[in-house]
């Protein structure tokens, strides 16, 4: 439990590096306030939705975890808190890029999926 603690300060430090910078202000604050809810309050994505609503080449922030039901034939930038084994592996496998939270921000064109 203290590793998933330590995930989450790490990522919600990055947002907020990245909201005093100026970069994607909206969306860190967004992301911020989604972060920082209870574990079990928070969004937890499944491959069969990211399938649904994400597109080719997109980038994607969650801010929760992503669990691994459902398959994905697209291929996409993505950063999470979470990730549960399954998911893992069926996104490497699909070749989408698993992105520290910091690399993501810098882009222009970043989504939140909740």
């Amino acid at each position: 439990m203290k590793i998933e603690k330590d995930a989450t300060k790490k990522w919600i430090s990055a947002l907020e590096k990245c909201k005093e910078n100026g970069i994607n202000i909206n969306l860190s604050r967004s992301a911020i306030f989604r972060a920082q809810k209870p574990r079990r309050e928070r969004t937890k994505v499944t491959l069969l939705k990211l399938e649904k609503y994400v597109k080719d080449n997109e980038n994607i922030i969650i801010p929760g975890k992503v669990l691994g039901t459902g398959k994905i034939t697209k291929k996409f930038n993505i950063s999470a808190i979470e990730y549960s084994e399954s998911s893992l592996q069926k996104l490497q496998e699909a070749g989408c890029k698993i992105v520290d939270i910091e690399s993501m921000m810098k882009n222009n064109n970043v989504r939140i999926i909740v």
